[in-house]
């Protein structure tokens, strides 16, 4: 499998799953949604290493993180060495700032993809406008690098106006330069 397989199977099962409004924060979100389906699709296709923040415990692979690329068992979620590592080709540096995003991956021909997540939520009716554009943005930034992007943003609230006018052409605009925004909506309790 190569990372643009690995990227659109990853989106149908992204796309699957509700989520409940009451998860309690972003993390979670990432975690449960994104993280989790990532980390289950990359053991099935052990050619694609997956990348993830390090977790509480600090867990690293056995053997080392190089022991993991040909073997999957070896490998751990959120190993800070591999973590670190997959800095060197993930990072955007651009205008004095580095650039780094909620989940990496690559495939054996070094194709590499990058997962930006958001967690926003629709409160008193107001939406959570700036956070939206810093999500756009950061998938724009990851675009500049890396062969495919994911943006999942998951939403939770009640929107008090029909605002999806625009929603479609941001999504083809954004597919043009390698970006798949795949909005999730909550389910209320």
């Amino acid at each position: 499998m190569d990372i643009h397989s690995f990227a659109i199977a990853l989106v149908g099962q992204i796309e699957k799953q509700i989520p409940c409004a009451s998860l309690e924060n972003e993390a979670a979100f990432e975690r449960q949604h994104v993280i989790e389906p990532a980390w289950e699709l990359s053991k099935k296709n052990p050619e694609i290493r997956v990348f993830v923040h390090p977790e509480k415990q600090e867990k690293k692979c056995q053997g080392g993180c190089d022991a993991g690329v040909t073997n999957f068992s070896y490998r751990v979620k959120g190993c800070p060495n591999c973590w670190a590592a997959s800095k060197k080709w993930s990072i955007i540096d651009a205008f004095g700032t580095q650039n780094n995003f909620d989940l990496v991956a690559i495939d054996q021909n070094k194709n590499t993809l990058a997962i930006e997540v958001k967690w926003l939520s629709f409160s008193a009716g107001k939406g959570p406008n700036s956070e939206f554009q810093r999500f756009i943005g950061q998938c724009v930034l990851a675009a500049t690098l890396h062969h495919v992007v994911i943006g999942v943003c998951g939403f939770r609230g009640k929107r008090t106006q029909d605002l999806h006018r625009h929603e479609s052409d941001l999504q083809t605009t954004l597919k043009k330069i390698g970006v798949f925004l795949i909005p999730v909506y909550a389910k209320e309790e």
